[in-house]
């Protein structure tokens, strides 16, 4: 009994060294759960401002450097944790409370007695000072199709913060971060942190930016609101317009198809009020393109052939935008 029992006890414990061995050579995974957040009420915290010594000192006497915010969680691909921190410069001669002019991102090894930096990001400036600080600076990018910037200063006076999440569906944390009316997305992606994603909407009654798993397999989508404004004409409605991006396994790229496909809620509302509108002013070429133009966008999201809404584009509209934006999504098209 003794000598078939070996075998089969030998076989049974190469089995468990080579399911362990699996294990501990698989990839680590991150939660949420694991992060600690730290929020700094002063702009002298000493705790924070060790964090400071990557920045351009000295400062002129006017601004001072804030830690606002740190995290402590696993956001790579090693199984040690990193430590995150975000770094505002604030001035002393505010007109507004709690207004900035530049902000950082600071990544940097949290084993170290003293920070290590790792990366180091510049979220934001306003120009106002020429701050020469060695970092990679994420451009903030208009979402597709909307041609309205906001202020160059509307992100000074909101609130900035970020969080720490698994928007990928790698196993390991992305940060997401809020900047006024803007996002940006860095991951560690092949080996480096970089953005992977950067977007801003318009100032206004909007709906925040939000990230969402809309299909339920693990990877976020990302909502960019905007707000469909006609300026030459008081009194229209700002109706709203939504830009889908979506995970491809290399960044995000929109896909307003799959948001618009089935939207029955938003062509009835947009439709509606073009109609109304045509109604009510009868010849009103020099201002329904743009209820046109984004009309002409939903029958294309919705896979409407031909698409005569923005072939009317190129032919009626006075706004070199929304043509250069036609011809682009026509030229894509098959040939018949």
């Amino acid at each position: 009994m003794k000598k078939h029992l070996q075998p089969i006890l030998f076989g049974l414990t190469i089995c468990l060294l080579l399911s362990s061995s699996a294990v501990s050579a698989a990839p680590p995974i991150s939660q949420t759960s694991d992060v600690q957040y730290r929020e700094f009420r002063y702009a002298y915290d000493p705790e924070g401002q060790k964090y400071h010594v990557f920045l351009t000192r000295p400062l002129p006497k006017e601004l001072y450097y804030s830690t606002e915010l740190r995290a402590t969680a696993n956001i790579d691909d090693t199984p040690k944790k990193e430590t995150v921190v975000l770094i505002i410069v604030g001035t002393s001669r505010a007109a507004f409370p709690g207004e900035w002019g530049q902000a950082y991102l600071l990544i940097a090894d949290h084993q170290a007695a003293m920070p290590k930096k790792i990366e180091l990001f510049k979220l934001f400036d306003a120009g106002t000072y020429a701050l020469e600080v060695p970092a990679k600076t994420i451009e903030l990018q208009s979402p597709a199709f909307v041609f309205t910037e906001p202020p160059k200063d509307a992100f000074k006076y909101r609130n900035i913060s970020f969080r720490l999440v698994d928007l990928t569906g790698d196993g390991i944390l992305d940060i997401w971060v809020e900047l006024g009316y803007a996002v940006a997305v860095i991951s560690f992606q092949n080996g480096e942190f970089k953005e992977i994603f950067s977007a801003y909407t318009v100032p206004g009654p909007l709906p925040d930016v939000e990230y969402v798993d809309l299909d339920k397999d693990g990877t976020y989508e990302i909502k960019i609101p905007y707000s469909i404004h006609i300026k030459d004409v008081p009194g229209l409605p700002h109706l709203p317009w939504m830009s889908l991006y979506e995970w491809d396994g290399n960044a995000y790229v929109l896909n307003n198809e799959r948001f618009y496909a089935d939207n029955n809620d938003f062509l009835i509302r947009l439709l509606g009020e073009y109609t109304y509108q045509m109604l009510r002013r009868g010849a009103f070429i020099s201002h329904c393109e743009t209820y046109r133009f984004y009309l002409g966008l939903v029958y294309y999201y919705r896979g409407n052939r031909p698409p005569s809404g923005l072939q009317w584009i190129l032919k009626h509209a006075k706004k070199d935008a929304y043509i250069q934006a036609a011809e682009s999504l026509l030229k894509k098209l098959p040939s018949p």
